[in-house]
């Protein structure tokens, strides 16, 4: 998936803005003065450094008392060495502020991915503009936000440093100046031009190390191996490898020639011109003494340098560019994030049953030519037990997720106690529904924390307890080593449990009960397990819903006769709906799937079931 190269509406300086504005709130004026103070280090130590020897050939020329000029030294060396001081040191806290930043910002990242419409994050727009603003945050120091500022620091000292050298060039020889810059022009120019002719190599060339990796990589899981030794493999893998490593060989040859081989032979040759033309001209100056050697190795000193100003300069503002890119792919999320599609009001009646009407609603998928919902009214009364049922791809759980506030109708309403949800706030609306889906998991923390969803101070012993009991997970999690304290999976604990898929059932029922939200939804929720458990499970699931409005759906269609009413979908309408009985009675839909799924499990009591395989 690839990001969106089009950031419109972010400048350089409004992503600055922007970023500066973020670290002053954390950091204060603090991060300011590090980065100034840095700054002027940078720039000047280099100078010094190499204006040393001319300093030291002009004292000793000056005719001064040697305890003058051991005085004027040592102050020169101390000044030197604390600006060294100075650079490392602030330096080192700066960037470490940098760094620090970074990693914090993720909080604002979380942050604005919760609050975001859900139907937008998990739309495609909403995933590509995501993954943008992670590499704005986690793909290290080099690029994203990180980088963006310590490229706005490198770029700021290769400039003025680059503005020192050439006000002491220009003041010996504004021609000389103007040659400088003409050679190290073009020898950027050219390193502009490698980098494109880099860039079309790199295509190649990131092709064969992808396969190369895959083949690598398949050919060492340890579950391959038996097909490739029963189908004697080897040979064509072998030869696979063997054309990859030629094709390797040629692109990384281009491409090393290219980034490195001929631009150092040509930065070379520039040299070579820069420093017969120039130090052809010093050498003249001070051999016709119009120069004296103190400021002769001042402007050598001064022209060496030169360059290693003006390429830095020019490298730096290509990664700030480059950064800048990923600085507004984070902004470009947060502002999509922002966007609110609901009103702030809250529930009438919290906790309460409700009446829940869907009033002709369609919704279709981005992207999608047809709606997945087409038309649908419906009214939910309070305390109500619906079965939604149908064919895979009829729209059930695309239903479930319109009516707890996940989705949007692209067209119609849906009423809560005959208020428009879309004028409600969209956490207190879901407050009102506890959901288990199909592809259920649960998160690397001790399972307490997965069932209240709160950290173990605002824990709740007694009713844990309850929740376990009715979801039938209560003495799986008693020979667990650290109870209800264990830890789920091994990514946090090394002693943590892995949970078998109709355990993770139980459990996400159990954080259902927990919530214990007047709307109960159940997508699905014996789909792992034995048609026997299955059987036990709806029986406690009645007892678990009394006074609630509950919905869920199922394939297997026997397990829908203790519900009020079943709805079948097909096609993302409801073909038909009513009683278990009365659907059979129809003869319709519901009545051929039921025959069907029927002829597949028969119960010890002869009776025939209908279960989905």
């Amino acid at each position: 998936m690839e990001i969106e190269k089009k950031t419109k509406g972010y400048s350089i300086w409004s992503n600055y803005c922007a970023a500066f504005s973020w670290i002053r709130k954390k950091e204060g004026m603090v991060y300011f003065i590090l980065m100034g103070v840095t700054i002027a280090a940078a720039v000047m130590e280099p100078f010094l450094s190499m204006a040393l020897p001319g300093a030291v050939v002009y004292l000793l020329g000056s005719g001064w008392e040697p305890g003058t000029i051991f005085a004027a030294l040592a102050g020169y060396v101390i000044v030197l060495q604390g600006l060294r001081i100075a650079k490392d040191y602030f330096g080192s806290v700066w960037a470490k502020k940098n760094f620090m930043f970074r990693i914090g910002l993720g909080s604002q990242l979380f942050s604005a991915a919760m609050d975001a419409d859900y139907q937008d994050f998990e739309s495609e727009t909403g995933q590509k503009k995501l993954l943008g603003a992670k590499m704005n945050l986690y793909f290290g120091n080099r690029k994203g936000i990180e980088a963006f500022l310590n490229n706005l620091q490198a770029f700021l000292i290769n400039l003025l440093g680059l503005l020192l050298y050439a006000v002491m060039l220009g003041r010996q020889n504004v021609w000389m100046l103007l040659l400088m810059f003409a050679l190290t022009g073009i020898s950027a120019g050219l390193r502009f031009l490698n980098r494109k002719r880099t860039d079309a190599y790199d295509a190649g060339y990131e092709r064969v190390w992808r396969d190369y990796q895959y083949l690598g990589k398949e050919i060492l899981i340890g579950a391959n191996g038996k097909d490739i030794r029963l189908y004697h493999m080897w040979k064509w893998f072998s030869g696979e490898f063997d054309k990859l490593k030629k094709e390797f060989v040629h692109w990384g040859s281009k491409w090393w020639w290219c980034a490195n081989g001929i631009p150092a032979i040509m930065e070379k040759c520039i040299a070579l011109v820069r420093d017969v033309l120039v130090y052809g001209y010093l050498i003249y100056q001070m051999m016709q003494g119009g120069m004296e050697l103190s400021a002769f190795l001042l402007y050598i000193g001064i022209v060496s340098g030169f360059g290693r100003w003006m390429l830095p300069l020019l490298d730096k503002l290509t990664e700030l560019l480059e950064n800048n890119r990923h600085m507004g792919c984070y902004r470009d999320f947060l502002d999509f994030a922002g966007k609110k599609h609901q009103g702030n009001e809250p529930v009438a009646e919290p906790g309460q049953t409700h009446e829940i009407r869907l009033d002709h609603v369609s919704f279709r998928y981005e992207g999608n030519q047809e709606d997945t919902i087409h038309d649908v009214s419906l009214t939910i009364v309070p305390g109500e037990k619906i079965a939604l049922v149908g064919m895979n791809g009829a729209g059930k759980s695309t239903l479930i997720k319109l009516i707890c506030g996940l989705y949007r109708p692209g067209s119609g309403r849906i009423y809560l106690d005959g208020k428009d949800v879309s004028t409600l706030s969209a956490r207190e609306y879901q407050k009102e529904f506890s959901v288990v889906f199909q592809d259920v998991f649960a998160f690397s923390f001790p399972l307490e924390d997965n069932v209240s969803c709160k950290d173990s101070t605002s824990l709740d012993s007694g009713r844990l307890k309850e929740c376990l009991q009715k979801a039938d997970l209560w003495e799986r999690v008693q020979i667990m080593e650290k109870k209800g304290a264990t830890y789920i999976n091994k990514d946090m604990d090394a002693s943590g449990v892995s949970l078998s898929g109709g355990e993770l059932q139980k459990l996400m029922l159990a954080r259902a009960l927990y919530k214990d939200a007047p709307v109960v939804i159940l997508d699905e929720p014996t789909a792992a397990l034995d048609p026997i458990a299955e059987s036990n499970l709806y029986e406690k699931y009645y007892e678990m819903t009394q006074n609630k409005t509950s919905i869920f759906i199922s394939h297997r269609l026997s397990s829908t006769k203790f519900c009020d009413r079943i709805l079948f979908l097909e096609g993302g309408r409801i073909a038909e709906e009513g009683t278990h009985d009365e659907l059979l009675a129809k003869q319709g839909a519901y009545a051929a799937m039921f025959r069907t799924q029927a002829q597949y499990y028969v119960s010890d009591a002869g009776r025939q079931d209908a279960v989905l395989e």
